[in-house]
């Protein structure tokens, strides 16, 4: 049984986002330390190691199963993209890798792998295998090949300094026999670069495609760094890698890689400086570019699609700074790619606001995205716009922020999973804790449901070793077994001890697999229809008339149902369901019985449907709206407003 969805919108918002909304809680321009892997800490005397750290109620307070695949003390994962940090196979077996932080102080830390058999479960239960022997190792992500081979990228350290992005392979497909090869070194003056953060995708034939950033040689916050692409090829036994290609100047470490599952071709996008209009730049004044290779081999770096495009200020506008502004949004430090089944390519990106003309961004706001080169405009997926808080999430931390693509490949249903700070929810040390929210669109990336939250763990004013905040949310590419499958470190004290200054103090957290049925994550109701541009150009079209989505089950009664929300403003969802063929119409009336709106007018077969009313150019007040079929009708009131 099909169900449909019916989009119909009688008017567009015309504002920016950034435009649209008060301005919230903002800071001045200040550009971020990164965190290289190469720092030491002193543990403070006030430090207390919890060796029973709290366990969460897994049975009642997450949507789906979870399972401890390890633990670190380096809650800290990435410093913006994540990759990803886990991957399902053909053989339905789930394999993770995470930065295990090995003593109070992380100063021991490496790369960890676990893998889930079917027929056994976690070939280390709670603990994980190393997969380097280096001196350190961390800031880890993976892919696996044909032969179900886990590609394990992460940056090392040979010896006491320089540390370099390196690549590990199971010889032994599923035993974790790893063994690891260091990415081509770059010199310049006589000096090796530090080429590190790696992002890797897996093609076929054990091809992999490799996204290395520089760290800034003088490791001064803000310095520009370059990003190289390397690409290699393994034999069974060896790795041969091409040498490093410089790619482009950037300020943040979003870079993110993608291979098609069906051919050859090969995507990353990254966050692209823009100078300001004193000729400055900073990490936070980006667009997103996308390059393509169609066959993973042969690339063009100077042939990008900038997928934002955000329009310059016009000082000429001044002392109207809210016009000078133009668009007041910019990609920041994250972003997903992933190529779907008709080999379109999916992007998903982090927007906080900026300010230019004023010199300022939010501390904590920020917006979700989604781009696809079928549709070519930007959907909004999650709304992380709160207003002003009197507390910040912590340096490159946003309300909302990591978004990770996945697909069900049997439907084309798209899933995005991402972070968001609970403003309710605030740690001992004044650091709010953060949720898994999960997001559905069964349009190929148009429209997208409201998050659905599956971890739902509170902890307000909890000290440390009592919270329960996620973070470095990662998904698996595609959806196996009717399931999404995640990775993440449940924080036990929010905030990231590792920055400078600490946020929050050292814990050691557990690292979780979780596992959730994508019958659980509801297709409606839908996030509004919003543009990126203050002028409205990108913006997604009119929702088509009818969009099938899959549901099974059939209505048992026709119904009108009340709707939701209600009160609104200006969106609201009107649900009714037929249980045979039949001409309907669903139109709104005002109170005097007028005509303002006719949502529906055609034939429909049976099911359930979901209209969702856009009433942006009506007055607040009380509506009638009407559901007739052939020998039939209900009618329902509705609130509006504004």
């Amino acid at each position: 049984m099909k169900r449909i969805v019916i989009f119909m919108t009688l008017a567009i918002f015309c504002l920016s986002v950034g435009n649209a909304m008060a301005y919230p809680a903002n800071a001045s321009i200040k550009n971020l330390p990164l965190l290289s892997g190469n720092e030491t800490y002193e543990i403070p005397s006030t430090a207390i190691e919890r060796t029973t750290p709290r366990t969460p109620n897994l049975t009642d307070e997450y949507i789906g199963n979870v399972d401890t695949v390890g633990y670190t003390w380096y809650a800290y994962q990435h410093n913006g993209t994540a990759g990803r940090m886990i991957a399902v196979d053909p053989l339905g077996q789930i394999h993770v890798v995470w930065m295990n932080g090995e003593d109070m102080g992380a100063n021991s830390r490496h790369v960890y792998y676990n893998i889930w058999k079917p027929a056994t479960g976690w070939e280390w239960p709670g603990v994980g295998n190393r997969v380097e022997s280096a001196y350190r190792g961390g800031y880890t992500c993976m892919g696996v090949d044909d032969d179900n081979r886990p590609f394990v990228a992460f940056h090392t350290r040979p010896g006491l300094y320089n540390d370099h992005a390196a690549v590990a392979v199971d010889l032994f497909p599923n035993f974790g026999a790893f063994q690891y090869w260091e990415c081509p070194w770059v010199y310049e003056g006589g000096d090796a670069i530090e080429i590190i953060w790696p992002r890797i995708a897996v093609a076929h034939q054990g091809r992999t495609q490799l996204i290395n950033p520089e760290n800034p040689a003088s490791g001064a916050a803000g310095d520009p760094q370059r990003i190289y692409y390397c690409r290699g090829e393994f034999d069974a036994s060896v790795l041969t890698f091409t040498d490093q290609t410089e790619i482009a100047w950037v300020m943040t470490i979003a870079a993110d890689i993608a291979a098609s599952r069906h051919s050859n071709r090969v995507a990353f996008v990254y966050t692209d400086i823009r100078e300001s209009i004193d000729g400055d730049t900073n990490q936070y004044n980006n667009d997103l570019y996308l390059v393509v290779s169609e066959d993973g081999i042969n690339w063009d770096f100077n042939d990008y699609i900038n997928l934002s495009d955000f329009i310059y200020p016009d000082t000429l506008l001044l002392p109207d700074t809210l016009a000078a502004n133009k668009d007041t949004l910019r990609a920041y430090a994250d972003a997903s790619i992933l190529f779907d089944e008709d080999d379109n390519i999916h992007v998903a990106f982090t927007t906080p606001k900026y300010d230019e003309i004023r010199g300022l961004v939010s501390i904590n706001n920020s917006l979700i995205w989604h781009w696809s080169d079928e549709f070519n405009y930007c959907s909004l997926v999650a709304d992380g716009w709160f207003g002003g808080v009197p507390f910040e999430c912590g340096a490159w931390q946003r309300f909302v922020q990591r978004p990770c693509i996945a697909i069900d490949e049997s439907t084309g249903d798209l899933f995005i999973t991402y972070q968001l700070y609970d403003t309710s929810d605030v740690s001992q040390a004044s650091y709010p804790q953060s949720e898994i929210m999960i997001s559905r669109s069964t349009s190929g990336g148009t429209y997208w449901s409201q998050g659905t939250n599956v971890s739902n763990t509170h902890a307000p004013g909890a000290a440390p070793g009592l919270c329960m905040s996620e973070r470095d949310i990662t998904c698996a590419e595609t959806v196996e077994n009717g399931a999404l499958h995640m990775l993440y470190v449940l924080d036990l004290d929010a905030g990231a001890v590792t920055q400078t200054p600490p946020e929050g103090t050292w814990t050691h957290n557990p690292v979780h697999y979780q596992r959730v049925n994508i019958d659980q994550i509801p297709t409606t109701p839908l996030m509004r229809v919003h543009p990126m541009h203050v002028d409205s150009t990108g913006m997604p079209p009119p929702p088509a008339a009818v969009d099938l989505i899959n549901t099974g089950g059939a209505p048992s009664n026709f119904r009108l149902a009340q709707n939701y929300p209600n009160p609104f403003n200006p969106i609201t969802n009107i649900t009714f369901n037929l249980i045979h063929a039949d001409h309907v119409t669903l139109k709104v009336y005002n109170i005097l019985g007028r005509e303002v709106a006719s949502l529906v007018d055609g034939n429909l077969q049976a099911g359930d449907y979901t209209a969702i009313f856009d009433a942006s150019d009506l007055a607040s007040g009380v509506y009638i709206y009407t559901l007739s079929t052939s020998n039939q009708s209900q009618s329902q009131k509705m609130v509006l407003m504004k």
